[in-house]
């Protein structure tokens, strides 16, 4: 299950990801736990769903620190009691794949 995704960007300082969590942010305590440096750049939920992809930008140097972290959510989540978690993991995991193969096939993606 992926629960987060490396994004592009041409920073030589910082790489950027985007994740999924729970509206109450469980990550968090995860990175002050891996003394984890972020930037929030912001996020986006469904209506009706409490959870979120969240997005980030994180220093280089503390990559993977937060990748380690983030590993850490898919066990909190379960034993929080979000049994749901892995299921939608992979239903954005899924979105994001095909998003990203109409991309490369130069298909439109969104309908804005």
């Amino acid at each position: 299950m992926k629960n987060y995704w490396r994004m592009r960007d041409f920073s030589i300082f910082s790489v950027p990801y985007a994740y999924v969590d729970h509206s109450s942010y469980q990550a968090d305590q995860l990175f002050v736990q891996n003394k984890v440096r972020m930037k929030f750049k912001g996020e986006c939920a469904k209506a009706d769903s409490s959870y979120r992809i969240v997005f980030c930008k994180v220093r280089k140097r503390d990559a993977e620190r937060f990748e380690e972290a983030i590993e850490k959510l898919k066990n909190k989540m379960l034993l929080l009691g979000y049994r749901d978690y892995p299921d939608i993991c992979s239903e954005i995991a899924k979105m994001i794949e095909e998003g990203m193969k109409a991309r490369e096939k130069g298909e439109k993606v969104c309908d804005n």
